[in-house]
């Protein structure tokens, strides 16, 4: 009937589709039995009253009574609303939410083969999705696929985007989950995930999840044992320095999950060459505390700006390779070192120290020896006929090497010239203590401030021998040996004999000022005594450094002017770096932290060196220009104002992409300054890249879900709850008001008036 465009019409069926069959007869205004009962005798009640008074045959009348009769019941069907009802029944299928972990802690690889091999978090979720469980779980519900990191995003199964997140949160792409399934029949939610997160998942979360009685299949990715992952979580260097220098590079280490079960090899690469500079080698007990450090040193003949690559090798069980290397960036200068060189007398410490600042091309040395006679013709490949009076006479050096001198040979000016090149232009200084002025002659002048110790020492009462510090190695300093490995010789330990030194300074500890750095200690050879014998302290933008002994030259007994040559040149290399700092420029651009975080304020600072330039620079804000050169992003220039402070200007900076930024000065006030500076992101994911596993447990137990191991992902299915609906609907289209319906009443009137007329009734 639904399919004859007649009958449609007849029946007036305009919501019923066509073709549909199970049609049933349905009312409005549904009427009870005992109704139709009461319908039906009313109407054979009218019908006997109207025709059994009338003339006419008798089987006539029945059929006329019988067709008003059929009216009167047809009218009041319609009455109480006939239509056609199609019952239809619904499926609505139950809904699965899956969340994919896309944060960059899915590119460790820590999940161990069969062959031994370790395969990344990544390729078992590629291997996951390749399983026909997926398509099953599709024939029976639908799915909703998201990935998520520090949010959630709709993905799309069959191309999932790349895992670039940088941090992880569990409790948001629940939430997201959450609402995508509301109003539906939810089976559950499944996450695949290694349980990293960033804070805890929230209470409120759970309990949605409790409440709406979504279970939670977690389906943990990465080993669930410890594994150790090695990482260079800093490295420092010097940011300017003289060509041929031996420059520290101090690299910080971080094994995650333990200690390393081998040795650890660190490599100082130069990035444009791919030569490897210096390579130390870590043991494990050297860790200590999951930290451990690694002391490098590099070299470069040519000016310029030099990249360097600091890299840990690992072997196959790191977790993490993208954090194994950090870089520095060195500016060489090349020009010699400008050292000036005063010593009372000639001692046997003069004669061989001297001979090597006149030997070393490196160095521009002025030796005055101020006991000698006036004739006395005084040495150096730069020689003075006498000590620098003038601040301009001063500046000329980098390093102040002052022996044991009486402080009467030095007028007041000169000592606070030395002392003001130390303090503000960053020259070094470098006391080589004696029997008769050093340091006891400086107490009470201008220079006492530079002195790493207070009082005066004594000396030892027997010979002792020199123990290096880790702070020297730091410092790339007392680096006398053959080798990396060799960093002091042994021929000058305890058990050496060439490293027998007679006199020395015994300096007590407790006399050594608060910023002071003990760079090596002497121990008697008895083993009963030790006190520092090489102290470095800082002042102001200058290094110092006191050496409580003048008898180095007795290491060159039997193996010539090797160690006493490596140790005199590293020192005066050491304390000649602060001057390469400024280079003689009045003022300094100083970024800190030296790698700032995206996100984290930086403080661009520039200092004033030189007092006298404070009235040139003036008191007004100064620009500084911020141009990203290899970022990670979309950036523009910036420009940023520094405020005016008495030391000189100084503002912060917030850098919102990591990579590599120019901050750049071009002022007439201060000159043309810039530095280069390396922003990075605070890597919440790969810093800390083991897996948490009891995170993900504890959620399957709390909303009643299941762990699913990967390698038992085709168990999904059979474990998810069924959750569809079934529910009936109909499609009611009313037929009451229908043309079938008029044809009806106007057939049975016409039928009972031509009767009627038949009997020739009125």
């Amino acid at each position: 009937m639904t399919s004859s465009e007649i009958l449609r019409w007849l029946f007036g069926l305009d919501v019923i589709p066509e073709g549909a069959e199970g049609l049933q007869l349905a009312w409005q205004y549904p009427p009870a039995v005992w109704g139709w009962f009461i319908i039906l005798v009313s109407a054979i009640i009218i019908v006997l009253w109207s025709y059994r008074r009338m003339v006419g045959a008798k089987s006539t009348r029945t059929i006329l009574a019988t067709i008003r009769g059929t009216l009167l019941v047809f009218v009041c069907a319609l009455i109480a609303g006939p239509q056609l009802r199609l019952p239809i029944v619904e499926n609505q299928p139950d809904w699965v939410a899956v969340l994919i972990d896309r944060s960059k802690s899915m590119s460790v690889s820590d999940n161990r083969q069969q062959d031994g091999s370790l395969q990344s978090r990544d390729d078992v979720i590629a291997e996951l999705l390749k399983s026909d469980v997926w398509s099953e779980i599709k024939q029976e519900r639908e799915i909703i696929w998201l990935g998520f990191h520090a949010s959630a995003f709709e993905i799309d199964s069959q191309n999932i985007p790349e895992a670039d997140g940088w941090s992880t949160e569990l409790t948001v792409p629940i939430e997201t989950a959450l609402r995508k399934l509301a109003g539906r029949p939810a089976s559950g939610i499944v996450v695949i995930s290694d349980g990293r997160t960033t804070r805890p998942i929230d209470r409120s979360v759970l309990r949605a999840l409790q409440a709406r009685a979504v279970p939670v299949f977690v389906v943990p990715l990465g080993s669930a044992e410890a594994m150790t992952d090695l990482a260079v979580t800093e490295a420092e260097a010097p940011s300017r320095a003289f060509t041929r220098d031996q420059v520290p590079v101090v690299a910080k280490l971080q094994c995650v999950g333990g200690t390393p079960q081998t040795t650890v090899r660190v490599d100082l690469i130069d990035e444009k060459t791919g030569r490897v500079i210096h390579t130390v080698d870590v043991t494990p007990e050297e860790f200590a505390n999951q930290q451990g450090e690694a002391v490098l040193t590099g070299v470069q003949s040519e000016a310029g700006l030099a990249r360097w690559i600091v890299r840990v090798t690992a072997g196959q069980d790191d977790l993490v390779r993208a954090n194994n290397e950090q870089a520095v960036e060195v500016e060489f200068i090349d020009r010699p070192l400008r050292v000036l060189y005063i010593e009372g007398y000639p001692r046997w410490e003069f004669r061989y120290l001297k001979n090597l600042l006149v030997r070393e091309s490196s160095f521009e040395s002025s030796v005055m020896l101020l006991s000698a006679d006036r004739d006395f013709a005084q040495e150096g490949n730069a020689p003075l006929e006498r000590l620098p009076q003038t601040e301009e006479e001063f500046l000329r050096f980098d390093l102040f090497i002052i022996g044991d001198v009486p402080s009467g040979s030095l007028s007041g000016t000169q000592i606070a010239q030395i002392k003001q090149s130390v303090s503000e232009r960053g020259a070094g200084l470098l006391w080589i203590g004696g029997e008769r002025s050093t340091p006891n002659s400086w107490r009470g002048t201008d220079l006492e401030d530079l002195l790493p110790m207070r009082g005066t020492p004594e000396r030892f009462d027997e010979a002792v021998f020199v123990e290096p510090t880790e702070n020297a190695l730091r410092a790339g300093v007392m680096r006398l040996g053959e080798s990396a490995k060799e960093r002091w010789p042994n021929t000058l330990s305890a058990s050496g004999e060439r490293g027998r030194l007679e006199w020395a300074q015994r300096i007590e500890q407790e006399s050594l000022k608060p910023t002071t750095e003990i760079l090596a200690r002497a121990r008697t050879l008895s083993g009963k005594t030790s006190s520092p014998i090489v102290l470095s302290m800082r002042y102001g933008a200058g290094l110092i450094v006191y050496v409580a002994t003048d008898e180095t030259w007795r290491w060159r007994h039997g193996i010539g002017e090797t160690y006493q040559e490596r140790f005199w040149i590293q020192f005066i290399r050491y304390l000649s770096r602060g001057a390469a700092q400024s280079d003689g420029n009045p003022f300094r651009l100083v970024v800190e932290p030296k790698q700032p975080e995206v996100g984290s304020p930086a403080m661009i600072r520039v200092d004033i060196q030189d007092p006298k330039a404070t009235s040139v620079a003036g008191d007004g804000p100064l620009d500084v220009q911020i141009q990203p050169i290899d970022i990670t992003g979309t950036s523009t220039e910036q420009t940023i104002q520094l405020t005016h402070e008495p030391s000189g200007w100084v503002g912060l900076w917030s850098p919102e992409n990591p990579g590599t930024w120019r901050i750049h000065i071009d002022s007439s006030r201060t000159g043309n300054m810039e530095q280069i500076v390396k922003v990075i992101r605070n890597d919440t994911e790969l810093s800390h890249p083991e897996s948490d596993h009891p995170q993900l447990i504890d959620l399957a137990t709390r909303t009643g879900g299941v762990v699913v191991a990967p390698k038992d992902i085709e168990k999904l299915r059979q474990l998810l709850p069924k959750r569809a609906i079934s529910r009936e609907r109909s499609i009611l289209d009313p037929i009451w008001n229908s043309p079938a319906a008029l044809f009806v009443i106007l057939l049975l009137l016409l039928l009972e008036w031509i009767g009627r007329r038949w009997l020739r009734l009125a």
